[in-house]
């Protein structure tokens, strides 16, 4: 490890993660988005993380977490999500992620995170379960709910032009509403903790232009990326439920979506529901990583509005 060096993440070399977006995840970036992410100064703590640089100066790794306010009992409490775990390409195989990583975490703890927790995909498990002591307790499951349109929302990804067609006819049949709804999983799995879902937390998620509209006098959070993808929907009955997939299904029709995408936290009962008339199409794994003792990461759950993807 001798060849590079360490940096905390900080508002001045923020700016180097546009050159780890475009080379370890062939992604353009650009300040304005990444001070939207990183800010999450409203839960009490700016993000925690570390840069690695090469002998060149060159920026080689980053690994971090965002902070967030999680509820358990009605108690407050400060959690990370872990997320965006970059290694350029020339750096892999140098065990960048696992030092940087235990940075992250041992200055998470200093600063009063009491846990981590993520949903690590199967390039990364390894990693956290083997090296990290990360614990898999629970799933998210996915559910592709396909409409019959033309996949034209993914054309709109590839071509500019199309873009800006699909942005101005297409997007403007969303009709978006001022308004914020509790965490639906407070209802659905009482037993468990989960993220406040209050003002802040809609605020901060505006980096990627989510939004919520009503659907059948219900409201849902939902963000168009290639898909409708429903990051929560208010808690509502089963019959109630199944009449916003149907509201959902004929909007991203309306919009030319190919299919309502659902990710939800396992035994949940929207997935309890939601599995009665589709298939999950997969899963990702949710972990935790317990810096404190004082209180069990594993009694929290989670689901797509939680993605810092979403």
């Amino acid at each position: 490890m001798s060849e590079y060096r360490f940096e905390k993440l900080s508002d001045t070399n923020l700016k180097d993660l546009i050159f780890l977006y475009k080379h370890a995840f062939n992604e353009k970036s650009d300040l304005s988005f990444l001070k939207k992410k990183y800010d999450t100064s409203a839960f009490g703590l700016w993000s925690i993380g570390f840069i690695a640089y090469s002998s060149t100066n060159e920026p080689a790794a980053y690994y971090g977490v965002f902070p967030t306010k999680v509820q358990l009992n009605g108690k407050e409490i400060l959690a990370a999500q872990s997320g965006d775990t970059m290694t350029h390409p020339h750096h892999r195989g140098k065990g960048l992620f696992i030092t940087l990583a235990k940075m992250t975490y041992d200055l998470a703890k200093e600063s009063g995170v009491e846990f981590i927790f993520g949903f690590p995909n199967d390039n990364s498990y390894p990693g956290f379960v083997k090296k990290l002591d990360w614990v898999h307790y629970s799933n998210i499951n996915t559910y592709k709910i396909k409409t019959g349109a033309l996949p034209f929302e993914k054309v709109a990804k590839k071509s500019k032009a199309f873009s800006r067609i699909y942005s101005s006819v297409y997007l403007k049949r969303i009709k978006y509403i001022d308004a914020v709804f509790p965490n639906s999983l407070t209802d659905q799995l009482k037993e468990y903790g989960n993220i406040i879902h209050d003002k802040n937390y809609f605020n901060y998620k505006t980096y990627y232009k989510p939004g919520v509209i009503e659907v059948n006098g219900i409201k849902c959070w939902v963000k168009v990326d290639g898909r409708l993808w429903v990051g929560d929907v208010e808690f509502c009955e089963k019959e109630k439920f199944f009449g916003v997939i149907k509201g959902l299904i004929e909007l991203a029709k309306k919009i030319l979506c190919s299919g309502v995408h659902f990710s939800v936290f396992e035994n949940s009962l929207y997935d309890q529901w939601l599995k009665e008339k589709y298939p999950a199409s997969s899963k990702n794994a949710v972990g935790c990583l317990d810096l404190t003792k004082n209180y069990n990461p594993e009694k929290f759950s989670y689901q797509a509005a939680d993605f810092d993807t979403f």
